[in-house]
């Protein structure tokens, strides 16, 4: 039989049951168009967090410690201040360090702008951090300052986009800000500049202030002396073409020489990473999180399997007796076997097409309703074709040898 024949009676078949053939590709539709959601809404929110840091050529590494959480997924930054005052300053004496911006976070639980009032509940919505650092941070053009200037004195504080459009009444440069910190002693700063939403901990509303006078957390030295402590660091090189060797200068003094070293517990390391590491290592942990929502959504793709398998049985039953005429005027069991597999197959396309149209347009809606960058993951719509022809094939191997084994005598016997 020809190929060309197989697919007209396959088709005359499927449209003969619009509602049924419907129905049996709905599994299909929707695993594969969930998959392609996942994988659309994955890649918006990778290009909305890094934006264009991949192309910025700023020579700055940044040191943190990390451990890995217990589940094996992902990142863990520890936030516990082990890089002291002499780190700090034995680093800057590095010949190919600019200068060193330490970092670390403030414990507040209240801010207040003008009557309004932000509590850090633990919950979502009201959670916010208070960070320490300095001027050379912001003055680098790896932080865009979209409004403003970078705090100059005091009692001056720099907040991110995120936070302005937590309160009611946005705040704005020139805008008084008040702190409660978690000791109970309360501060206030004047807003003097905002940078962009993606400074700093990702999508975390922040206030910055400066290390002195504010930052006042200290511990003890491995040499016994008390000195403040910082959680994280920003080394910034004098020249990009020499960053890597910043990287292995940084890299070898955290190994040997500084204080951090011995007071990191033994499972938690210390990571000096370049922006391009930081871009690498934040894909890897969304392209992670994407996959697993994907193989969830997969599932459904089982389904829709089982259901063409289910509804070719069917169909085999209630064509008995057309297989046996089939056979009686000399149809071959390989013509049988074909016909039925292309009826699988054509159910299997169907389902690919229209859950990549599914998918494709629920991202868009998705990453539209965020405000992300639309993303198309091309590999994962060949993919899903891919997936809904093997599906085809395999959900209609045993339907297409059981029609195929048909006895025809028999079948004529049927009404």
């Amino acid at each position: 039989m020809k190929i060309t024949e197989s697919v007209r009676i396959s088709w005359r078949a499927i449209t003969g049951h619009k509602l049924r053939s419907t129905l049996t590709t709905l599994g299909l539709i929707i695993g594969i168009g969930a998959v392609i959601v996942f994988m659309v809404l994955g890649g918006g929110f990778e290009g909305d967090i890094l934006g264009d840091v991949e192309e910025e050529e700023e020579p700055l590494v940044q040191v943190t410690t990390q451990t890995t959480p217990e589940d094996g997924f992902g990142v863990q930054f520890i936030q516990t201040p082990i890089y002291t005052q002499s780190d700090v300053e034995a680093l800057e004496t590095r010949d190919r360090v600019e200068y060193v911006a330490p970092q670390a976070s403030l414990s507040a639980v209240q801010l207040s702008h003008g009557d309004e009032r932000l509590l850090s509940s633990g919950g979502f919505g009201g959670e916010f951090g208070v960070d320490a650092t300095v001027p050379e941070w912001f003055e680098d053009e790896f932080v865009d300052v979209v409004e403003g200037d970078v705090f100059d004195g005091e009692d001056e504080a720099v907040v991110n986009e995120l936070l302005v459009e937590r309160f009611d009444e946005p705040l704005s440069v020139g805008d008084e800000l008040s702190i409660r910190l978690e000791d109970d002693t309360e501060t206030t700063v004047e807003v003097s500049g905002i940078v962009d939403d993606d400074t700093g901990d990702l999508l975390t509303p922040t206030v910055y202030l400066p290390i002195e006078p504010h930052y006042r957390t200290t511990i003890e030295t491995p040499g016994g002396t008390q000195e403040r402590g910082y959680s994280m660091l920003v080394v910034a090189g004098s020249d990009f073409e020499e960053l890597d060797e910043l990287q292995d200068d940084v890299e070898t003094f955290f190994e040997s020489d500084s204080d951090a070293q011995h007071l990191k517990d033994e499972d938690h390391t210390i990571q000096v990473q370049t922006v391009e590491d930081i871009v690498e290592q934040v894909t890897d942990i969304i392209d992670q999180f994407a996959l697993l929502l994907g193989g969830i959504a997969g599932i459904s793709l089982l389904v829709g399997s089982i259901g063409i398998a289910n509804i070719m049985i069917v169909s085999v039953t209630e064509r008995t007796r057309e297989i046996g005429i089939m056979k009686a005027v000399g149809a071959r069991k390989r013509d049988i076997v074909q016909l039925f597999l292309v009826e699988s197959l054509i159910l299997g396309i169907i389902g690919a097409v229209f859950g990549v149209l599914v998918g494709l347009g629920g991202g868009y809606l998705g990453i539209w309703f965020l405000g992300w960058p639309m993303a198309y993951p091309v590999d994962w719509v060949v993919i899903a074709v891919v997936v809904g022809v093997v599906v085809g094939v395999l959900s209609g191997l045993y339907p297409a040898w059981r029609a195929a084994s048909v006895d025809p005598i028999e079948a004529l016997r049927r009404e």
